[in-house]
């Protein structure tokens, strides 16, 4: 090989490596990947030729806001996008005669509408009392929402404990999405149809308070008066017990059953207590017949859980609960009345003994 060979050949070598070392350079440089969120550097929305400013303003709506205690239900919830661009700036004119320069403006135009856009939403919901309400599957993905758009139905079941005091339960809704921060187009000459394109993605989250009220199963509403007897004796059978209720509520409990359950130790011969209708502020009473365990330990108060299953003008399929409570007899009561019953007896027999002898004394002195 000769000298001129020799540096032909060491030139190609040289350009084969430049432009394998181009190739290179070329695969690990940005391009229109952006799209995925990559980090883009600042220079290249320096000078592209709009500047937009808005974002994405999610609200959510319930269908409802409102749960019975102890019910079993879903939330319906709608993400709608209240975000709107608030002002646009130019900060480059095209060329006149760049064609390329025309085009990328158009498109960097078209792009910039879509900064207002919230993209991969996905919704959290939490309650803020965790011991009253529980939110059996609490993520739901809506996807992207458009400016004015609002989401498919997102369903979230739910459950109110039947222990929830009734009130209003403080729920958040924790909003996270991206949006397209800016957009920047850059044309090429020899390719003006396809210019370079490079976006700018920023994650943002909000996060949305909600009321949810948990209510009585209905505004029919049971308070418990009094009970007679108030006090039992352990062993005792065939105890007539009277509970006297009110509806306290304003509205009218219908077909109403009233069950007892009573604490171990107290015993149910008869356990229902039917009655037709109890309208607001009406009282009734309630007949049960008890056995009382010999067991039961004297001077303890022993509860008297009432179930009412009724029916208002709404539903019929309701439930609640009062207690009432009695009291077993002390063993030194039982006792005194038992002395007291003696002595009253003994009592008796003096006097009749005396009145007998009076009687007999009367008689022989007639006699």
């Amino acid at each position: 090989m000769n000298s001129r060979d020799s540096g032909e050949g060491s030139r190609s070598g040289g350009l084969c490596c430049l432009a394998a070392l181009l190739l290179i350079l070329a695969c690990q440089a940005p391009s229109s990947a952006a799209a995925s969120g990559a980090p883009i550097p600042p220079e290249k929305f320096s000078d592209d030729y709009y500047k937009v400013y808005g974002t994405p303003d999610l609200t959510v709506s319930l269908d409802s806001y409102r749960l019975y205690q102890g019910e079993k239900s879903s939330l319906f919830l709608t993400v709608a996008n209240r975000g709107r661009v608030t002002s646009f700036q130019v900060n480059e004119e095209p060329g006149a005669n760049m064609r390329e320069e025309i085009i990328a403006a158009q498109k960097e135009q078209e792009l910039e509408k879509l900064r207002t856009t919230a993209q991969d939403v996905s919704v959290r919901l939490r309650a803020e009392n965790e011991s009253a309400i529980d939110i059996t599957r609490s993520v739901a993905y809506p996807g992207s929402i458009r400016e004015g758009q609002t989401s498919a139905r997102q369903e979230f079941p739910i459950e109110a404990y039947e222990n929830a005091a009734p009130g209003q339960y403080r729920i958040y809704a924790d909003l996270n999405y991206t949006y397209q921060r800016d957009v920047a187009v850059k044309g090429d000459e020899d390719r003006p149809e396809s210019p370079d394109v490079f976006y700018w993605y920023q994650p943002l989250r909000q996060t949305v308070p909600l009321i949810l009220t948990v209510q009585r199963h209905s505004l029919a509403e049971f308070a418990i008066l009094n009970t007679s007897p108030q006090t039992l004796s352990a062993g005792s059978e065939d105890n007539v017990v009277k509970i006297a209720i009110k509806n306290v509520g304003s509205e009218a409990a219908k077909d109403l059953v009233a069950r007892l359950v009573p604490e171990s130790g107290i015993y149910v011969a008869v356990d229902e207590s039917p009655i037709p209708v109890l309208e607001p502020g009406e009282e009734a009473l309630l007949i049960y017949k008890l056995d009382v365990s010999k067991d039961a330990v004297p001077g303890k108060k022993y509860r008297l859980k009432v179930d009412f299953q009724f029916s208002d003008r709404f539903r019929d399929d309701l439930a609640d609960w009062e207690n009432a409570y009695l009291s077993i007899e002390k063993d030194g009561a039982g006792r005194s009345a038992a002395w007291a019953l003696l002595l009253l007896l003994m009592a008796a027999l003096i006097i009749a003994a005396k009145n007998r002898d009076k009687i007999t004394g009367k008689i022989k002195d007639r006699s």
